[in-house]
């Protein structure tokens, strides 16, 4: 969490800067942090920690090395560190060379520690849903292929749509296989449907093949593959959806709400409205990718496809899952009756904002050029700088809000007591 703030503030800064705020030189050499502490940093870290906890609590088996597992967190969070020195202090080329060299080989052990102890526990058989077990194992391949090729420094665009799109897909697919495990259960008391779930693993696999393709093969003005990659992952969010009850099908919700009360009903929907919502920014966040593909030259797009299905989607699904996993961890309760809508309305307000920003002020026009001597420019530039500038720190706030609601939430200690006599 934070790696979480830390990168959410340097992004909100680095927003601040796009829409004209003046900030000192040395916020703008942090800037390239943003991505390293958001991607590298608080989304491997945090889906590690998901995946060491919840595979083996799948099996009822022991994790197969706890020292190892602290291990891996150190090689991460030393590669993050050593980039950091990379990024900010002036270093002659050849040592900058070699810190990056150290970073991404520190960054692939340590992921390599983590998918050899996951992939130990995922070779005991579980008793049901075998295909969320494959989506994990696809979650971690495609991170292990993405490290291996950035750690051989095979040249290719890191700025990339298609790039950046593949690393999320590491925590999304975690969380699909995560999700199919329980959100049936969660939603209705049901059983996901199996033909719509591997019809969505088949298209996330065309999806990350071609988008890997699109990644070693990149040509500027060739968009055959990435539109391939964001119509094949639609697809499959859409087919996802559908097998876990999310979009169409069964629907007893009505009966559930019906029957049960207080905690549990706000459990429940606290569970349908974020895990709906969240699959809403999911699909507009690889629509805006596909329409980026189709028309290249608006940023807007870019920058919303990023932010749309990283804060949307899966900021979203770690506020569900996050109050759920705890109570084991923590060994205490966490009451549902405490909790409000504040954190998810900031993060649509910040999204909204963001999205009119990027479309209005990213657009050349007459009037909102700086030179303009437009009746209405000095509102405009008040407008862009300290309201579309400023609105990333929602997500800040709503960061902090969610973390006090959580610890205001916290009951009474669910372990039972021995007592030795």
């Amino acid at each position: 969490m934070i790696l979480a703030f830390i990168g959410s503030s340097i992004g909100s800064l680095w927003m601040m800067s796009f829409f004209g705020i003046a900030l000192p030189q040395f916020f703008h050499n942090s800037f390239q942090l943003h991505k390293t502490l958001q991607i590298d940093g608080f989304l491997i870290l945090l889906i590690m920690g998901i995946g060491y906890m919840i595979i083996p609590r799948f099996r009822n088996i022991p994790l197969a090395s706890t020292n190892l597992a602290y291990l891996s967190f150190v090689l991460v969070l030393c590669s993050i560190t050593i980039y950091a020195i990379h990024q900010i202090l002036p270093i002659t080329e050849n040592n900058n060379n070699s810190l990056l060299k150290w970073s991404n080989l520190l960054r692939l052990t340590g992921i390599t520690i983590f998918a050899i102890i996951v992939f130990l526990a995922l070779r005991v058989r579980p008793k049901l849903l075998r295909l969320s077990d494959y989506f994990i194992a696809l979650s971690i391949i495609t991170l292990i292929i993405i490290n291996i090729v950035q750690s051989i420094g095979y040249e290719y665009n890191t700025n990339s749509l298609t790039h950046i799109q593949l690393w999320l897909l590491f925590p999304i697919l975690m969380i699909y296989g995560i999700e199919y495990k329980t959100l049936p259960s969660f939603l209705g008391f049901i059983r996901p449907r199996r033909i719509m779930g591997f019809a969505s693993f088949g298209l996330v696999l065309v999806s990350i093949v071609s988008g890997l393709i699109s990644n070693l093969l990149y040509e500027e003005n060739n968009n055959l593959f990435p539109i391939i990659f964001n119509t094949a992952f639609l697809s499959s969010a859409l087919t996802f959806g559908g097998a876990v009850y999310i979009t169409g099908g069964f629907n007893n919700s009505d009966e559930i709400r019906r029957l049960i009360r207080g905690e549990k009903k706000a459990r429940y929907n606290f569970t349908t409205i974020h895990i709906k919502l969240s699959f809403l920014f999911l699909y507009i966040g690889i629509t805006m990718a596909l329409l980026f593909n189709l028309f290249h030259e608006a940023f807007a797009f870019y920058d919303l496809a990023i932010h749309i299905i990283a804060v949307g989607f899966i900021g979203t699904t770690i506020t569900l899952y996050l109050p759920l996993m705890l109570p084991p961890v923590i060994g205490r309760t966490i009451d549902f009756t405490n909790f409000n809508k504040i954190p998810l309305i900031l993060i649509i307000l910040s999204l909204s904002i963001r999205a009119i920003g990027d479309f209005v002020f990213t657009q050349s026009s007459p009037y909102l050029a700086p030179t303009s001597s437009h009746l209405y420019q000095p509102i405009i530039i008040l407008l862009q700088q300290h309201f579309f500038g400023l609105s990333s720190w929602f997500i800040v706030v709503a960061m902090f809000i969610f973390v006090i609601m959580i610890h205001r939430s916290l009951g009474e200690s669910n372990v039972s007591k021995v007592s030795y006599k």
